[in-house]
């Protein structure tokens, strides 16, 4: 009855959490981001294949998995959030079913580790967008719920299915590789020094097949194409502009080493998100305790294996994390999360058994956790740009813009893909993806032409022959990410005013179109 009870409990909060978060994905503003990741599921949703027909930098699962969504809901960056949303409220899902299997018989433990992770406003801000956060967090969760199910029932089935989830994070994101072979890892350390957990040489092993068989698909695309395949998920990022690099030639800033510009990124991820600092608090605790001789009450032993593995999992993210040149803030707060949770939950439950009072102790963790989510998605607005620019509503006004001055047919030109995608039009060849731009200058024209990077040379024949019926400036135009060498814009906007004109605009976005009048004959 009890266990009843739990389950209840765990329908009621999935049923809040699910229209909670498809609300906010129609409020949330765009983030800039969303633009190329709602391109790649539309070009992939038409036949097209990542790398090999566009440029796309990332592991390429996300295209295929949101394609036939983005076929459902059309061009639009809200409606191609509901995928986000499924994957929130099955992440939910399956670390309640855990729950409630370990702690069903305490229905406040279940609530409390339910809402551990579903008041973070991290992983509410981030996940409702239409990025790797979603479905990368359904693969670490996917995999420890699964690991636990193996724990349990010691057959090699779930630890199968926990290496196939692991491999949905690597395929959504390789910064997840790491983790992925840190979980084989735990596996095995959980193996050899806790015995009585059942884990045998068999469970690890069908773990890494599961890993494998789950990145078959991502493997096929590096045989078809290695070279196009390292350059999007890795060269690519190498290549990639760092505003530390601009600050240092321009005398701005001093040469700061990459790895300790990492390091001060972590610790202002850190030091300026309370839920993440509760988090980490309550996650040592429960580490400690997990490692601590003695007594423990059954459910807190059934839940220190999977406890273990998540924070193991959550260092060697996190040191992964300091790897990507620039780091960025968004890299070590939604992603820990889930991480976190496990081992947060057994410091909770540690807590409230050594201080007495659990109902108090659990009922005020989660009323200042809830406190600090409304601060931060309403007054800090984590991971949120509210730039009029990025307003949901603003978009669509762009998008119908284009549309009354297109054909279904005609190309538009635009610094960010977003706009083309919500107008449904087709994307000038090289600028299906802005950040393109932004290392086009380190390629050759015949690099550029393999690996579907727009240049200068590109953008100039385009608007020389007026080929653009529509061609859309300001969002992104002056990012880090998109510029081009400074030389060469005077031509090209001189030769933007001899033959468009801007016949819109609603702050910094222009929609140009043809001044009448041929293009010019290119040799």
């Amino acid at each position: 009855m009890i266990r009843r009870r739990s389950l209840l409990l765990l329908l009621l909060i999935l049923a809040l959490f699910g229209a909670g978060t498809a609300w906010l994905a129609q409020v949330r503003p765009i983030d800039g981001d969303e633009g190329y990741y709602a391109t790649a599921a539309r070009l992939t949703a038409s036949g097209q294949t990542p790398y090999a027909d566009y440029f796309y930098p990332q592991m390429p699962y996300l295209p295929y998995l949101y394609g036939p969504l983005q076929g459902v809901v059309g061009p639009s960056l809200t409606g191609l959030r509901l995928g986000s949303v499924a994957a929130l409220v099955l992440t939910l899902g399956l670390w309640g079913a855990l729950l409630v299997a370990r702690v069903g018989d305490r229905p406040m433990f279940v609530v409390g580790g339910l809402l551990l992770l579903a008041l973070n406003p991290h992983l509410l801000s981030w996940g409702v967008t239409t990025k790797t956060f979603a479905l990368a967090n359904l693969g670490v969760v996917g995999a420890l719920w699964a690991a636990d199910r193996g724990l349990a029932t010691r057959k090699l089935v779930w630890f199968l299915v926990s290496g196939l989830a692991a491999a949905l994070a690597v395929g959504v994101r390789l910064l997840y590789a790491p983790w992925a072979v840190a979980l084989l890892g735990g596996l095995a350390w959980l193996r050899w020094r806790r015995p009585a957990t059942g884990i045998t040489p068999a469970s690890v092993a069908a773990a890494g097949v599961g890993l494998l068989l789950g990145l078959v698909p991502a493997l096929r695309l590096y045989l078809a194409d290695p070279e196009r395949f390292v350059f999007n998920n890795l060269i690519y990022h190498r290549l990639r502009f760092n505003p530390l690099d601009r600050l240092v030639a321009e005398g701005e800033a001093p040469d700061v080493p990459r790895f300790l510009a990492a390091l001060l990124e972590l610790a202002r991820a850190l030091l300026l998100n309370p839920s993440l600092l509760v988090l980490i608090g309550l996650a040592v605790v429960g580490v400690r305790a997990a490692r601590r001789p003695g007594a423990h009450d059954h459910s807190d032993t059934e839940l220190r294996p999977v406890a273990l593995l998540a924070g193991w999992g959550a260092v060697v993210l996190a040191l992964t994390c300091l790897l990507p040149d620039p780091s960025y803030e968004q890299y070590f707060t939604a992603p820990l999360v889930p991480l976190l949770v496990p081992a947060a939950l057994l410091g909770l439950i540690d807590l409230a058994r050594r201080f007495g009072r659990p109902t108090t102790l659990v009922g005020g963790v989660l009323g200042a956790l809830a406190v600090i989510a409304a601060v931060g998605l309403q007054v800090r607005h984590v991971g949120m740009d509210w730039n009029e620019v990025w307003d949901p509503a603003r978009v669509r006004e762009v998008a119908r813009e284009i549309r009354q001055r297109s054909a279904r047919d005609d190309v538009v030109l635009s610094f960010w893909s977003g706009y083309p995608f919500a107008a449904d039009r087709p994307f000038l060849p090289g600028m299906e993806n802005h950040f393109a731009l932004g290392v086009s200058e380190q390629l050759t024209p015949a690099q550029q032409a393999h690996y579907h990077v727009a240049g200068k040379e590109a953008l100039l024949h385009a608007i020389l022959t007026k080929g653009p019926a529509v061609i859309v400036l300001g969002t992104w135009m002056h990012e880090v990410n998109t510029t081009i060498a400074q030389e060469h814009l005077p031509v090209l906007l001189q030769e933007l005013d001899a033959n468009y004109r801007i016949d819109w605009y609603r702050g910094e976005v222009k929609v140009l179109v043809r001044k009448p009048g041929p293009g010019a004959k290119l040799r």
